[in-house]
């Protein structure tokens, strides 16, 4: 026999119930059968028909034979019923564990490729339900992240592609003409250097995003928020709305400061010139910064993938990577990057920082409000 660890579920169920049964069976012929041994039956003669007769009121032990009897009638009975308990046991376990078969079944078309598979359980709202429910989740999450890095793959190529195939055709013209002058040879280096310089930028976001998402240890040291928005305010000439002047908390001054930049860069460059703000907001154990400019009507679907890696490149000047190592430090200090379209157009960013290391943040601040009337709308995507 396997031991109990290698046994099926439904084979483990199925001698849960035997046990069960034989055990409860076995104490209830043990009581009965020590009661009848150690209690006599009471007994009582009369001599004669009137009411003055003499009565013996006495009580015999139950006899051997009797005791034999009933003992072996118990143990038949308790073994057929340990048998029949079995057999429902085998069938009630298989009642119970169909979905969790099921599951497997749907379990298996997923790995097999088909990732828009998903479990389907139409019974009550149980244990088996909620676990349904989480597979269900799950399997949204992976086809989410497939899906993700299936765009990461197609806009990668296409970004480190460009630039290559850019270089490739400008040597090609420039060794074309042996008698091209000195001047246009410069130009051509000139242009091979700018479009060689762009992709080692890209490398090295690249480089720096996957650091961070790695887990790279942070440098937690006091970082002072205020200092770090009126030094972007300074050098890319965006508008501080509000915010304190002085606002620490512990983390790594430089991924901030790199993450708020990003945030900014890409207001100034994507958005209506002279419409991008930034705004400061405290709350306990951590701040908001909220990143707004102008810029065109945004689908919240399209918005949704601004933070992906090269979502906004094409046609742009950056690397479409801005935003994806703004939410990866974000995320790092315990926060996140929420990115929501408005009404009237534009985007509205909120890079939201905790303090490291720390225990779980505290109060979430309020949610970002849509600007008044007038004030900068949005922010469009991709350095």
């Amino acid at each position: 026999m396997k031991p109990a660890q290698q046994l099926s579920l439904r084979a483990r169920i199925t001698w849960m119930f035997v046990l069960t049964v034989a055990g409860v069976g076995c104490a209830l012929i043990g009581i009965v059968y020590a009661y009848l041994r150690l209690t006599p039956v009471p007994f009582q003669a009369a001599f004669g028909p009137d009411a003055e007769a003499p009565v013996i009121d006495a009580a015999v032990p139950v006899t051997d034979e009797i005791l034999r009897v009933v003992l072996t009638a118990s143990l038949t009975v308790l073994a057929l019923l340990t048998a029949l308990a079995g057999l429902l046991g085998w069938f009630v376990a298989g009642r119970v564990l169909a979905p969790l078969s099921a599951f497997a079944d749907d379990a298996r078309r997923v790995t097999s490729g088909d990732v828009d598979a998903r479990v389907v359980y139409r019974g009550p709202d149980d244990e088996v339900g909620q676990l349904a429910a989480a597979l269900n989740r799950m399997l949204d999450s992976l086809a989410a992240s497939l899906a993700a890095q299936q765009r990461f793959a197609a806009n990668a190529s296409h970004e480190l592609k460009t630039p290559i195939t850019t270089i490739q055709t400008m040597a090609d013209v420039a060794l074309s003409d042996p008698t091209a002058p000195a001047e246009e040879l410069r130009a051509t280096l000139a242009r091979v250097r700018e479009v060689n310089a762009r992709s080692a930028g890209t490398v090295a976001s690249l480089l720096s995003l996957a650091e961070v998402q790695a887990g790279r240890p942070l440098s937690r040291g006091e970082v002072d928020l205020g200092e770090i928005c009126r030094r972007v305010e300074r050098e890319r000439g965006v508008l501080l709305a509000s915010g304190p002047d002085r606002l620490r908390l512990l983390g790594d001054a430089a991924l901030i400061h790199t993450a708020v930049d990003n945030l900014a860069r890409n207001a100034v460059q994507h958005g209506e010139p002279g419409t991008a703000e930034l705004e400061l907001r405290p709350f306990k154990d951590g701040a908001e910064v909220v990143v707004r400019n102008g810029g065109p009507l945004l689908a919240q679907g399209d918005v949704d993938r601004l933070a992906e890696p090269f979502a906004g490149s094409r046609g742009g000047t950056g690397h479409g990577l801005g935003l994806a190592l703004a939410q990866a430090i974000a995320e790092a200090h315990g926060g996140g990057l929420e990115l929501a379209a408005r009404d009237g157009g534009g985007l509205v960013a909120a890079l939201r920082v905790y303090s490291v290391p720390g225990s779980a943040p505290g109060s979430a601040p309020d949610p970002v409000p849509d600007p008044v009337p007038g004030s900068a709308p949005g922010l469009s995507a991709s350095e």
